[in-house]
């Protein structure tokens, strides 16, 4: 299930409600009063730095406001801030992330070339499947990088994957090569071998 979408439930406090008294809420003891201080610092960028706290609170509804609330400011500030937690151990953390950097496609165009050649190869991964999602012409033409560049099989393979649903005939020699260079790794061989008629390569 998505976890960024529009707030629903209880009304956030009143757009006139005192930021400072706000950011104070976010660390409220009770989880209810701390989803409602996030909504209610939704339209207050100097609030950004206490929201993006909130991103990993334990309670799921304060965190899936959080994600709302940041996403929908879609700025390179917001986008690195979330970006951070591509690397966490917490996988719902993970997945949570890579929904809310797909619904914000001006903030996270400026971190794909780091993302892209990440050190780990399961940021990559995830970066992927943040492009699979980014509303973004670019997106293509990051995840055709990542195929013919990426030395790690599980990266290509997941590229290949995020491609696929975007792709057209004239990807089918890029994956051919791909399954050349990974000719000893049989899941991605398969992958490219049931995508190419699709494309009618």
């Amino acid at each position: 299930m998505a976890l960024v979408r529009r707030a629903t439930g209880s009304p956030p406090p009143a757009a006139c409600a005192d930021p400072q008294l706000l950011i104070a809420a976010l660390a409220d003891a009770d989880a209810e009063r701390r989803r409602r201080a996030v909504l209610g610092l939704g339209g207050v960028g100097a609030a950004i730095p206490a929201v993006l706290e909130r991103v990993h609170d334990g309670d799921a509804a304060v965190r899936e406001a959080a994600l709302t609330v940041l996403a929908a400011h879609d700025s390179a500030e917001v986008a690195a801030g979330l970006a951070v937690h591509l690397r966490s151990e917490d996988a719902a953390l993970r997945t949570a992330v890579v929904e809310a950097l797909a619904a914000m496609p001006t903030g996270v165009l400026p971190l794909l070339a780091q993302l892209v050649l990440d050190p780990d190869p399961d940021v990559r991964i995830l970066t992927a499947m943040v492009l699979a999602h980014l509303p973004s012409p670019q997106a293509v033409r990051w995840l055709v990088e990542m195929i013919s560049a990426d030395r790690h099989p599980n990266v290509v393979a997941a590229a290949v994957d995020a491609l696929l649903p975007l792709a057209g005939a004239e990807h089918a020699p890029l994956l051919r090569a791909a399954r050349t260079r990974f000719a000893d790794d049989p899941f991605l061989r398969f992958t490219i071998d049931a995508a190419l008629p699709r494309l009618g390569g």
